[in-house]
């Protein structure tokens, strides 16, 4: 996959998780949903200057547990989890 198409799977990620964040009304899953849009901000990042996948393994392989531990309720939260497996099969890298 090219780093363009990697680059429009992390955005429709954020853009899930930044939705969730401004509409959502469960309280308590919004510092769940700033330390995910931290960490995507981080691959953005990582991505822009390193131009290779590998270069977030370690972020995605961190963020796969933080998935799995805690869990964002509703309709968002299964949106988030769509989009996040899209990315992370994009990247090749599995859950």
């Amino acid at each position: 996959m090219s780093m363009e198409e990697l680059l429009e799977k992390l955005t429709e990620y954020v853009l899930v998780l930044s939705d969730a964040l401004a509409n959502d009304g469960n309280a308590n899953d919004r510092p769940l949903l700033t330390k995910h849009l931290a960490t995507a901000a981080e691959m953005y990042a990582l991505l822009h200057k390193h131009q290779d996948a590998s270069a977030i393994e370690g972020l995605i392989k961190s963020e796969i547990r933080g998935h799995g531990w805690s869990y964002i309720a509703g309709p968002s939260g299964e949106k988030i989890a769509h989009k996040w497996v899209i990315f992370i099969k994009a990247a090749g890298i599995e859950q």
